[in-house]
């Protein structure tokens, strides 16, 4: 086998073992998220105040999630791509 065929194999490694990091990562922040939701219905005064208070950084956080997502659906794109190729080296 070819060196390029070797690389290949690591690209299509590391980048499976990112989107399942990925994965892992979004289904830890929705629990946070879910958790902040259940305290700020008991508490809707000082829910409200920090709403206004991180409006920017939501507003960023918004943008970064989008951002990241993204890198995900491209990660993913060239994980089918890596595997075609890898089928014509065998």
């Amino acid at each position: 086998m070819s060196r390029t065929y070797h690389r290949l194999k690591q690209r299509l490694e590391s980048a499976e073992r990112w989107s399942e990091h990925f994965l892992d990562v979004e289904r830890h922040r929705e629990i946070s998220k879910k958790a902040i939701k259940e305290l700020w219905q008991k508490r809707p005064l000082i829910s409200f105040i920090f709403h206004i208070i991180y409006l920017p950084t939501k507003a960023l956080h918004y943008f970064s999630k989008l951002y990241w997502w993204n890198e995900y659906y491209k990660c993913c794109k060239e994980i089918d791509i890596i595997k075609k190729e890898l089928k014509n080296y065998e």
